[in-house]
């Protein structure tokens, strides 16, 4: 049973009064309240297709036609600050689609200033093997990854290649190229090196390709997903350990067992700390075919009383995986996973371990909306809330057809812990978010903020061609005023998302930083002010005048576990003085937010800073 206890009243300028929230049984009574807060906000924040918007915008992209907007080839994306400028670079490596021989060279495109520029010629072009020219040599490239391999602060990476057979082990094997980094200054680019991955032979014909620290060393290792038997060759899934200078060695045999390495036309695989027991464990699929008929998304779970050796093997889900990717869905800070399938597409939450340090896992749970044979997926958070959606292309990476379409499932949020409702919002022709036509035919997606505004957007590779998606979810306002720290360790900073315009009438107020898991709710103002620790809170209210607070039912908040707090809010009904008042076209208001913290073991409350809005 919960009881409100009535604050000691802030000093002028005049606010109504705050509440502290007091329980009986804390637990318990905290437990019911942050559910049902949580479902109320995330049902306020969620019931059309305005959840989110994307704007086409090609001119982001130049290339020539054949490797950038016009590209017809299967791609597939990895992204990172490669020269380390501030902005984040794309890679698109390319081969002929489906089941075939056919090779392409791939692409660095490079962001200058929010233009993704291929500079494949000048930063990816050197090797030393004789005759080959990096990213400009053709070849069947699948899949790529990106990681640290030598520690030395620049980001390399490695490609996973299939269907080359009888060809030169340049040609045939993943090839890892390491970033040289700066000399006098100058970034001096990537350089392949063909002895860093062993030679298997004439066919090793690898799909997918996972990076991670599987040792606790320090360095990432690599484990690639075996496509399939051909020429007499089946090598299964393959764990190559780093020695710390970025050479590989296979240890798979010493470190996993058959079955965790049994493999049928596997495609993807992730390096994922999935029991929470603090060493990586590898996550699988293997989607059909020829080793006895092998269906299946397997859990190899490291040891972590001797760590990089795996000693339990889980199967979670039996259908006919492609592709997998894990998350956090419902912010209970355990990896979530996500699987594309050829019949439809699940989702499987983790439920916590048993007592051998298996995940407990939900049910496979289906989408509702979805046209089979899925292939690459990603879990990100497109539109800030601290919910993350599920995206999943459509190009099935073996047989022909580019008729299906992209699907983004809008995580429409839920109980932390609990369940989620993932859904395809749609409008007319709209799929998933406002801006996005009806998606059709493709291989893969890169998410990632283009333009340095702070949220995510979107290069997506179709058959038909390449467009580049920018993220509407743009801050407006002015940042004002210093937040504390608080004990998330940080301190919590507003933003006003969305557009300024009145006749929109399209805002969220968005809170990062804040604790975890703590209740909060917004505060507006006329006026811009500094009221030092008011009535013994940690942090300064940054608002002066007449202040309001956003409590009716459904706008108080409870901070998601990564510290964010969001609030979409109505310009026409501020609550300023005694009741609302409604926004003109020239208003100024300040925002800021409220919550709960807790300094030294002592409950208190904090501030985030202020943020000016001019309504137009």
């Amino acid at each position: 049973m919960l009881r409100l206890a009535k604050a000691a009243p802030w000093p002028s300028p005049t606010i109504p009064p705050l509440y502290t929230m007091k329980a009986t049984n804390p637990v318990a009574a905290g437990t019911a309240l942050l559910a049902a807060i949580l479902m109320s906000s995330s049902e306020a924040q969620a019931q059309s297709i305005d959840w989110a918007e994307f704007a086409v915008d090609n001119t982001r992209m130049v290339s020539t036609n054949a490797v950038g907007l016009g590209d017809i080839r299967e791609k597939d994306y990895a992204t990172g600050d490669f020269d380390r400028d501030g902005w984040i670079d794309l890679i698109s490596v390319r081969k002929q689609p489906f089941t075939t021989t056919g090779r392409y060279r791939n692409v660095l495109f490079m962001n200058r200033s929010g233009v993704l520029t291929d500079e494949s010629s000048s930063f990816a072009a050197s090797t030393d093997v004789p005759g080959d020219n990096g990213f400009l040599t053709p070849t069947n490239d699948r899949d790529v990854a990106v990681g640290d391999f030598d520690q030395d602060g620049w980001l390399d990476f490695v490609t996973a290649t299939t269907f080359t057979p009888g060809q030169s082990k340049a040609l045939s094997h993943p090839r890892v190229y390491m970033n040289l980094g700066e000399v006098g200054g100058v970034w001096q680019g990537f350089f392949y090196q063909e002895a860093r991955i062993p030679d298997w032979g004439t066919y090793p014909n690898m799909c997918g390709v996972a990076v991670g620290d599987v040792t606790g060393d320090g360095f990432p290792d690599i484990y690639f997903s075996h496509y399939e038997q051909q020429a007499n060759v089946d090598l299964n899934d393959r764990l190559l350990i780093n020695d710390g200078m970025g050479f590989f060695t296979d240890e798979s045999s010493s470190r996993m067992s058959l079955p965790m390495l049994a493999s049928s036309f596997g495609t993807s695989a992730v390096i994922s700390d999935m029991n929470g027991d603090g060493v990586n464990d590898v996550v699988s699929v293997s989607g059909s075919g020829q080793t006895g008929g092998l269906t299946r998304s397997s859990i190899s779970y490291n040891n972590p009383s001797n760590e990089g050796f795996f000693n339990i093997l889980q199967i979670p889900y039996d259908g006919a995986p492609y592709h997998v990717a894990t998350g956090d869905l419902n912010g209970d800070d355990r990896l979530d996973m996500i699987l594309s399938d050829d019949a439809d597409d699940r989702y499987l939450l983790n439920q916590g371990n048993n007592a051998f340090g298996r995940v407990i896992w939900g049910p496979a749970r289906t989408y509702g909306t979805d046209d089979g044979f899925g292939s690459n997926n990603y879990i990100r958070d497109l539109n800030g809330d601290g919910f993350d959606e599920a995206i999943i292309c459509d190009v099935d990476v073996d047989l022909d057809g580019c008729d299906r379409r992209l699907h983004i499932y809008h995580n429409r949020g839920g109980t932390i812990g609990g369940d989620v409702t993932l859904r395809e919002e749609t409008l007319g022709s709209i799929r998933g978010a406002r801006g996005l036509p009806s998606l059709r035919g493709t291989h893969d997606v890169a998410i990632f903020d283009i333009d340095n505004d702070g949220d995510q957007d979107m290069v997506v590779g179709r058959c038909g061609g390449t467009s580049v998606y920018l993220n509407q979810r743009d801050s407006i306002g002015e940042d004002y005023c210093d937040a504390s720290a608080n004990s998330s360790g940080s301190a919590a900073r507003i933003s006003a998302v969305g557009s300024p315009l009145l006749s929109d009438n399209s805002m969220t107020l968005r809170v990062e930083g804040a604790p975890a898991g703590v209740f909060g709710f917004f505060l507006v103002s006329r006026d811009r002010g500094l009221i030092q620790n008011p009535a013994g809170s940690a942090g300064d209210l940054c608002l002066g005048g007449s202040i309001g607070r956003f409590v009716a039912p459904g706008q108080v908040v409870a901070s998601s576990l990564q510290g964010v707090m969001t609030l979409p809010i109505d310009l026409t009904a501020l609550p300023i003085g005694t009741g609302t008042i409604a926004g003109a076209v020239g208003d100024t208001f300040s925002f800021t937010a409220w919550f709960r913290d807790t300094i030294f073991g002592a409950a208190t409350s904090n501030f985030a800073n202020g943020v000016t809005v001019s309504l137009r």
